[in-house]
């Protein structure tokens, strides 16, 4: 073997992987390094590592002299570092963390020093402990000395080994300045997948069902739910926020330890589907996982399989999601699944092998990407180059997606200014926008509209009377208007389009309300446009805003009861209203009132 080189191919570094991961399951360390010696140098080169967020890898080499092995040397022992600040040294192995900590341990083989294992950031941010830390990763580097003494890569398998590593101490360890970057890492030596190695339980334990279920964005046939009841039919409406301050949205807002649980948008589901397809088409894998992280919402997690997985998979699947995931507790999640082939009975067994790929690092946490496989087979070089590269992919859609969810939650902001803006003059306006807003979203969702559409019909909704704030108060609060008023009372939608228009919302939020009184049979106003002529949301609000009128008893002597408006809805199915939309609306609030 020749001595400038430490590539003995793919059976030492899935071999060290095997034992390298174990960092992560016994000592919590959500990343890892292995670095050995070049035989006949004093440089030590990387062999195997994980959980380096994606773009980013250790160092290639630290070579002689660097502050580091200098102060490995003089020590001979492992020691943590939880504080970075005086141990520059250590920067260039801090990439993708704000706040690195590391425990940092030499190997010994012989009496010869041959490795540093480097881990770092301990599982939900927990710093390391000499004490507590010290004796499994004694155990793992004397593994890892098992594993060299295999491949006779230092003296001879049978050999004695006369000085054991040293015991593990607690102090601390920096980055060397100057050490090649992550870009420089060698195919060769790229990271192996990780390995499942927790036992995989023989019963699951039941999930604990959340006792407020959280709205979804109407999975398909093919989508189904774990841990909810209902099937794919459980979903409910979201939980509204009132406001949202803009000064909020330029700096990302704190942790929020009570987030409530979210959905994900229909397009990033579809777009998982397709990159899950292809990633199941090129490797052997039984089903990728994603979790995409919310400061605000609990996500559900999403899970892509060829066949049905069993509750046993799933809840897997859950399990090592939450091992990941700061904060993140496997009761507070949902399993949203997709299985191509249905039929047949659910795959059983358990996972035996498992890669987790950082996608994006957000402030408070990050996005997270899972590829699990049945048999006891490590991912490949090249199969690892291939979840990389769809995982860029993914992962710069998914920033795309963040920063267009932003733009929405400013433009709401201001939706809700204006609405209190009106509380002095038309006390009604703003309970009525957001009751109509509310169910205007859920029945976007329910109609499986693009992203952009739900974010358009959301603020539609919110201000689709605004033009009311333009016309006498007075005149409003009549009991009986003259034919003049009425028709100053009908302008309306027009006057709303006028006070908009310069907002330049970057949906068709403006031409929804301008159409919203529109009516299928096309006798309503201000164009008469009539049935798929008019814009989807005006369609939508135009039905929920004559519900929500004829329910709270608005320009009606009393209220009316759900079931006699729906009636009365039905009715005017095919002449004011989309007989569609009425179908879909009729199903949505039937299934509110079930589920109370």
């Amino acid at each position: 073997m020749a001595s400038t080189s430490l590539i003995l191919g793919e059976a030492l570094a899935n071999r060290c992987s095997q034992v390298l991961y174990r960092c992560l399951e016994e000592v919590g360390s959500t990343k890892g390094a292995l670095y050995l010696r070049v035989p006949g140098m004093a440089s030590f080169e990387v062999v195997s590592f994980y959980g380096w967020p994606r773009g980013t890898r250790p160092p290639v080499a630290i070579q002689e002299g660097h502050p580091l092995l200098v102060h490995l040397q003089r020590e001979r022992r492992p020691y943590v570092v939880n504080d970075t600040s005086d141990s520059p040294e250590l920067a260039a192995f801090g990439q993708g963390g704000e706040w690195p900590r590391y425990l940092i341990s030499p190997i010994y083989l012989a009496g010869d020093w041959v490795g540093i294992l480097l881990q770092r950031d301990r599982v939900k941010g927990g710093t390391f402990e000499v004490d507590r830390d010290g004796p499994p990763t004694v155990a793992i580097c004397t593994d890892l000395v098992e594993a060299l003494k295999e491949f006779r890569l230092y003296g001879s398998p049978s050999g004695p080994i006369p000085a054991a590593p040293e015991p593990l101490e607690d102090t601390g360890g920096v980055v060397p300045v100057g050490l090649p970057t992550a870009s420089a890492l060698i195919d060769e030596v790229a990271p192996v997948p990780e390995r499942l190695l927790p036992p995989a339980p023989t019963a699951s334990p039941a999930m604990r069902m959340p006792e407020t279920r959280t709205p979804l964005a109407g999975p398909s046939a093919q989508e189904r739910m774990y841990g909810f009841g209902n099937s794919q039919e459980g979903f409910s409406a979201l939980p509204w926020e009132a406001d949202r301050t803009l000064s909020g949205l330029v700096a990302p807002p704190p942790p929020n330890a009570d987030r409530k649980r979210g959905m994900i948008p229909p397009e990033q589901r579809a777009f998982f589907w397709e990159i899950a397809g292809l990633l199941s088409q090129i490797l052997s894998a039984t089903a990728v996982a994603l979790w995409i992280d919310d400061s605000e919402e609990i996500r559900p997690i999403l899970a892509y399989s060829t066949l049905t997985l069993s509750p046993e998979l799933q809840q897997q699947i859950l399990a090592h999601a939450t091992f990941h995931l700061p904060n993140v507790f496997e009761p507070d999640l949902r399993l949203i699944t997709r299985v191509e082939i249905a039929k047949g009975q659910p795959l059983g067994g358990a996972f035996a092998t498992y890669m987790p790929l950082l996608l994006n690092e957000t402030a408070h946490g990050h996005d997270l990407l899972l590829v699990f496989r049945q048999e006891d087979q490590s991912f490949s070089i090249s199969e690892i180059e291939v979840i990389e590269k769809l995982g860029r992919i993914l992962g710069l859609h998914l920033q795309e997606a963040r920063l267009h969810e932003r733009y929405h939650h400013a433009f709401l902001s201001v939706s809700h200014r204006i609405l209190r803006s009106s509380e002095s003059r038309l006390p009604s306006l703003r309970p009525h926008s957001l009751a109509t807003a509310r169910l205007a979203r859920d029945l976007a969702l329910k109609l499986e509209l693009t992203t952009e559409e739900v974010e358009a019909v959301s603020i539609a909704a919110i201000l689709h009377d605004v033009g009311l704030l333009m016309l006498d108060p007075q005149m409003l609060l009549k009991p009986k208007l003259s034919a003049e008023e009425m028709k100053q009372v009908r302008s309306h939608p027009e006057l709303a389009a006028v006070f908009l228009k310069d907002l330049r919302f970057p949906f068709d939020v403006v031409k929804m309300i301008r159409h919203h009184h529109e009516r299928w049979d096309g006798r309503g106003y201000p164009e008469g446009l009539r049935e798929t002529s008019i814009p989807i949301g005006s369609r939508i609000i135009g039905i929920i805003e004559a519900y929500e009128t004829m329910t709270s008893g608005k320009g009606y002597r009393r209220p009316k009861g759900s079931r006699q408006v729906l009636e009365e809805l039905q009715l005017e199915s095919g002449s004011q209203f989309d007989p569609k939309v009425v179908e879909a609306f009729r199903d949505l609030v039937t299934r509110k009132q079930e589920q109370g």
